[in-house]
């Protein structure tokens, strides 16, 4: 691949880089090999004045950091990615007493900057950016609550107009803008040949821990990954190049590539020098597979109870029960929210690989087998006159019933290849919000033959569907579906017309129960009273307790049960206050459902 360049350091180092692009000039073969682990050589500055402001010309010639094999994108399914021109990259780095530098040259045919009133600091921003981490006692070897983590420093650089390099603190779901008297990004788009290049200066004291000394033969662990955006409308990137995306045949968040700062160019001989091996770790960066196991098989010991007032809600179904859901509820406290994040951003725009790196350990490992489990249950026949409703590991929900099935809000990786096939339509309450629906699930609807109905009363951005033909439902309408299933939307408008972000719904199964899903909107006025067998509800709705007693249910499934932080406006749901809502739910019982976990309901007599 030849990019073209207006600087003649970057023309020169692609010169030096002689390792073929993309497949370019080389037959057919068998699938690649894994790429090797990464080994960065990084240069002085000495006495070459760098200036920042996004023109690598005045940058020594360097052999380049290159990010343009396709083995280290992820995301190219769907046309997602269209070749080199769409996303290909070459990163340069030097170093001095007091900083590092780095310039990075993208070839990408369409750029988007970050729109200058959308930075949030605490979130992931959606704009075309190079993001580094630093791992400097290179003891990473997770996502997650990984320990060796603790002391890594992760960078986002961007297009954006104060030119600050942001620091983000993953683990902790923490951000900050560094000093500009001593960090500084400048991003130039060259429109005409379709580069971007980005030039940053980083301070060691960033980086690198209090009391670590900068000098040659400092080695530190590192990841450099760029993000394309390719839509001004999706808040998600659709490709991703990352510097260790090829060395496996998963994307492994914890495997990060090594640089090392020498005192010269005569320093190498000719030769790379020898790196020293990544240090052991003393303790599991996350549980495995065999805890897993075992967690699930004390779950499927204590099944769901029913609270009906006897003793305490914390004591409903047995110690046993209560230990384990204390435990998976733990977990899900402590994931950190941007990890949560991302994994959703991944699952949605089919990044598959890093799905599968992700899902190895931990808990969306978990996750992963409480899917797979939820596929084979829901397989079982169900009586006539009932439906079998589970909560699926990462949210949402899988209704059963003797004819089909219909999903609300399902979440989670490989939705669709576990889901699919018995699914007749799937409803949306919070169509917006990322971590209540699962894109490529939703794609495999749009496009079945005959379409399937998605239900959704707000557009959003999905690959390949254009918003303006996207259905939508209107709050207060019902609508039918194959089997003969009503689906009633419960809604209502605010004083300017526009519909609220979430709706709810009552879903009337033929010749069994009817079923209400109670959304953080909904309004007592909305429902009539009577005539529902179960309500899934959420306890974010203010006036949650009125519409139970009001509608009086047999039985309540209380939703937002066992979920990760996904906002960090929005306080987190803990195990102890959904004790809190079953009890203020009295009289009417209620059952909270572990991921993974079902429940069975049957119509009322007539």
């Amino acid at each position: 691949m030849q990019l073209k360049r207006t600087t003649k350091s970057v023309l020169a180092a692609l010169a030096v880089a002689a390792v073929p692009a993309f497949g370019q000039n080389q037959p057919p073969a068998a699938k690649p090999e894994p790429m090797l682990l990464p080994q960065l050589v990084v240069l002085p500055r000495n006495s070459k004045e760098i200036a920042i402001d996004g023109s690598l010309s005045d940058w020594m010639e360097l052999p380049a950091v290159r990010l343009d094999d396709r083995r280290q994108l992820s995301g190219t399914a769907q046309n997602a990615w269209r070749g080199p021109n769409d996303l290909s990259a070459q990163a340069f780095l030097l170093w001095d007493e007091t900083a590092l530098y780095i310039g990075c040259a993208v070839k990408d045919e369409w750029h988007r900057a970050l729109d200058a009133k959308t930075l949030q600091l605490t979130e992931i921003p959606a704009a075309d950016s190079v993001v580094l981490t630093f791992d400097p006692d290179r003891d990473t070897r997770a996502t997650g609550v990984d320990p060796g983590r603790r002391e890594d420093r992760e960078f986002w650089l961007a297009d954006e107009n104060s030119r600050e390099v942001v620091q983000w603190d993953r683990m902790r779901g923490t951000a900050r803008s560094l000093d500009a008297a001593t960090a500084r990004v400048v991003v130039l788009h060259d429109k005409e040949h379709g580069i971007t290049t980005y030039e940053a200066r980083i301070p060691w004291t960033e980086i690198l821990p209090i009391g670590r000394q900068v000098k040659p033969g400092l080695v530190v662990d590192v990841q450099i990954v760029v993000n394309d955006f390719d839509e001004s409308t999706d808040g998600m990137a659709q490709t991703r190049a990352g510097l260790t995306f090829g060395c496996n045949n998963i994307v492994d968040p914890g495997l990060l590539g090594s640089l090392m700062l020498v005192a010269d160019v005569a320093a190498l001989q000719g030769a790379v020098p020898s790196f020293p091996p990544k240090p052991g770790v003393a303790v599991a960066a996350l549980p495995g597979d065999e805890y897993w196991q075992a967690l699930t098989a004390n779950l499927l010991a204590s099944p769901p109870v029913a609270f009906t007032g006897k003793g305490a809600p914390s004591e409903c179904g047995g110690v046993k029960r209560v230990a384990v859901l204390e435990e998976i509820d733990s977990h899900c406290a402590r994931m950190p929210r941007v990890d949560f994040l991302e994994l959703h951003q991944r699952i949605h725009r089919r990044m598959v690989r890093e799905v599968a790196g992700i899902a190895a350990r931990g808990l969306p490992l978990f996750w992963q087998q409480r899917m797979k489990a939820v596929s084979k249950a829901a397989e079982d026949p169900v009586p006539e006159g009932s439906v079998r409703v589970f909560r699926l590991p990462m949210g949402g929900w899988l209704v059963r019933s003797a004819l089909r099935n219909f999903a609300v809000d399902a979440t989670g990786a490989d939705a669709a290849e576990f889901l699919l096939g018995g699914i007749e339509f799937c409803v949306l309450t919070q169509p917006i919000e990322m971590v209540r629906r699962n894109d490529q699930l939703l794609l495999r609807m749009y496009f079945a033959e005959p379409p399937r109905p998605v239900f959704t009363h707000i557009a959003f951005h999905l690959p390949m569907v254009p918003m303006e033909s996207m259905t939508l439902i209107e709050p207060g309408k019902a609508y039918g579906s194959g089997t003969g299933a009503k689906i009633h939307t419960i809604g209502h408008k605010l004083a300017n017309g526009a519909v609220t972000w979430s709706c709810s719904y009552r879903v009337d199964v033929p010749k069994g129960p009817s079923l209400l899903f109670v959304g953080p909107d909904m309004l007592p006025t909305e429902i009539d009273s009577g005539g529902i067998d179960l309500a899934i509800v959420s306890p974010r709705n203010p006036a949650l307790i009125e519409i139970v007693r009001k509608v009086g249910p047999d039985m309540v499934i209380v939703d937002d049960t066992f979920l990760c932080q996904s906002n960090h406006e929005v306080e987190r749901l803990s195990l102890e206050s959904m004790h809190l809502v079953q009890r203020a739910l009295l009289p009417i019982p209620s059952v909270l459902l572990a991921p993974g976990e079902s429940w069975t309901v049957t119509k009322k007599k007539q």
